[in-house]
């Protein structure tokens, strides 16, 4: 089978979405929010990507009822819908985890990113394993066929083709391959369900991998579910009714409406982030503002330590930051140079680190 290679075209649209892209990326990158309130926008944007991926697929979850079920409580609800529910939010959780890990796009991947959405509702080689058997796109009000994925000798060397040429073309934008990304999984359809949250989260993953995630404050999946018919308009548009029909069609409209959506989110995002972040300013002294401003992440997240925590030892900083005891104490030692922390207690066994009084009032003002 031929190397993929989508056809498309960046249209001024695309351009001009793309700019708005950066710009957002930007803003929100360079502000110092505080490590509970970034902590904060990242469950929020975890949730309503748990909520909305699944809902998109027919999850009959509210969104008060998501919020309780990831919080640990039990809802009266269809026991599939509480799965999915729960293997989404595990579903972003591991590719966040991969994506840090700088782990390529694989097969593998892919594969794994869909056992997990499968977990508990399909066993063997309905999970995590491609198709064997054709399968078909319905319309879920009139039951009519819609369109008609490859057939199953052809879904591996597809999804082959679709892996190699995403680490292949490095010079392509993110949001580009994340968009072709989603389209082209769902088009070949490669599992017999599932494959809708597989592409969402795909495409998350990509994002994610290139630090196009805004701090993982974004949730695509709320754009795409708040018009669905929209969405799969798009996506039918260009596919067609049955794959053969179109191997290489034109995708430049779907990118166009998959990008713009990257865009609202980013710029819905950034407004957040920046409106929180004035009134942070307001309401912060300027001298407080001006040692928050000095600080870096490994800082702030120092300082939510000590808002539980009195004393600090070099342990305390391995298992903080994950990093062996040589580093801790030579990041103890650039702390205790910029005024940030004080060594107590008498010997090396017996050290142990405070907090400056300084940082100490920011943040117990």
């Amino acid at each position: 089978m031929e190397q993929y290679n989508p056809q498309f075209r960046v249209s001024s649209k695309i351009v001009k979405y793309l700019t708005s892209i950066e710009k957002a990326k930007e803003a929100v990158e360079g502000l110092q929010l505080p490590f509970d309130l970034e902590l904060k926008f990242r469950k929020e944007a975890f949730l309503k990507s748990t909520h909305y991926s699944t809902k998109i697929e027919g999850n009959a979850l509210t969104m008060a009822q998501t919020k309780k079920l990831l919080d640990g409580q039990d809802v009266v609800a269809r026991e599939r819908d509480k799965k999915e529910v729960l293997n989404y939010y595990d579903c972003l959780e591991f590719i966040l985890k991969s994506a840090k890990q700088k782990q390529p796009v694989t097969e593998k991947l892919i594969q794994e990113i869909h056992s997990i959405n499968l977990k508990g509702i399909f066993k063997g080689k309905l999970r995590g394993h491609y198709r064997e058997a054709q399968n078909v796109v319905m319309d879920s009000s009139t039951k009519g066929l819609v369109y008609m994925p490859p057939e199953v000798k052809d879904v591996g060397p597809l999804m082959q083709s679709l892996v190699g040429w995403l680490n292949r073309e490095k010079d392509i934008h993110p949001v580009i391959k994340a968009a072709v990304a989603h389209y082209q999984f769902v088009t070949i359809h490669p599992f017999m369900d599932g494959n809708g949250r597989t592409a969402r989260a795909l495409a998350t993953y990509i994002l994610y991998h290139a630090h196009y995630d805004l701090k993982q404050f974004i949730s695509l999946e709320e754009f795409y579910s708040e018009d669905r018919s929209r969405y799969y308009k798009e996506l039918h548009n260009c596919q067609g009714p049955n794959y053969y029909d179109r191997p290489q069609s034109d995708i430049t409209s779907w990118l166009e409406y998959f990008i713009y959506g990257v865009a609202v989110v980013f710029e819905e995002v950034k407004n957040k982030a920046m409106a929180v972040d004035k009134k942070i300013h307001l309401e912060t002294p300027h001298q407080n503002i001006e040692l928050l401003e000095n600080i870096g992440a490994r800082e702030r997240k120092l300082l939510q330590f000590f808002k539980k925590e009195a004393q600090l030892k070099t342990k305390d900083v391995g298992r903080l930051f994950r990093i062996k005891d040589r580093s801790a104490r030579d990041l103890i030692r650039r702390w205790i140079a910029m005024g940030l922390v004080e060594r107590k207690g008498t010997g090396d066994k017996n050290a142990y680190y405070v907090l400056n009084s300084r940082y100490r009032d920011l943040i117990n003002p």
